[in-house]
């Protein structure tokens, strides 16, 4: 500041350049369009992860790290000081081959049960945690011989009786084991006994139509 004293002549008072800002450099420019200079204290510390500011009560720079919570339970959230935030999706996998994996923001991982169910009676159907769903055939086997077992993929395992009618009127025809072992039908054709207890008949078997008894004829060999 540039005053004159009437004794001492010109006096030159350096200025006071303090802004009262502790967040400031005060410095004063001595070229003829200068003056003071407020410059800003540098706080940046170069790390992306941090929000750099000044205290204005302590002058001390403030360095705090940033939140890189995306608020989605899905990532795995972190800060790289070149790149910054990393919301990296995380991996819901549980190595089992019977749940569906996914993944819910609120929440995190999620793990349904898949339906191995095929639709069709004749399988039973199963989930391995390595290989996933397999279908094996069911057994229609009702341990009767007399029976023909077949699956239908509607309404599951049908028992069908066989039929050992063969048609012939001089037989009666049943199913069960056979001591025959060519058979492979299990079918058993029993000759039936046309016998009448009666001696005035001569008995026998029409296939066509079963028992027949015929009178015999009596005569004699010495007419009277």
């Amino acid at each position: 500041t540039d005053s004159c004293d009437p004794v001492a002549g010109c006096l030159h008072a350096p200025v006071q350049c303090n802004d009262g800002d502790l967040c400031t450099i005060d410095t004063c420019n001595s070229s003829p369009e200068g003056g003071c200079v407020f410059t800003p204290k540098n706080c940046n510390d170069s790390n992306v992860c941090t929000l750099d500011s000044c205290s204005s009560s302590s002058g001390q720079c403030i360095n705090k790290p940033i939140s890189c919570d995306d608020s989605n339970a899905c990532t795995t959230d972190s800060c790289d000081v070149v790149a910054g935030c990393q919301n990296i999706a995380i991996s819901c996998n549980d190595s089992n081959a019977c749940t569906a994996d996914s993944c819910i923001p609120s929440t995190g991982c999620s793990y349904t049960s898949i339906s191995c169910d095929d639709g069709n009676a004749c399988t039973n159907d199963f989930c391995s945690t390595t290989s996933g769903c397999y279908y094996a055939p069911v057994s229609c086997d009702d341990g009767n011989i007399c029976t023909y077992d077949t699956c239908d993929a509607i309404s599951g395992c049908k028992y069908q009786a066989k039929d050992c009618d063969d048609k012939q009127a001089c037989t009666r025809d049943s199913c069960g084991p056979s001591n025959d072992p060519m058979a492979s039908d299990f079918c058993l054709h029993t000759g039936i006994l046309c016998d009448d207890n009666n001696a005035c008949t001569l008995d026998s078997c029409s296939n066509s139509t079963g028992c027949v008894y015929q009178p015999v004829t009596c005569f004699s060999s010495n007419p009277p």
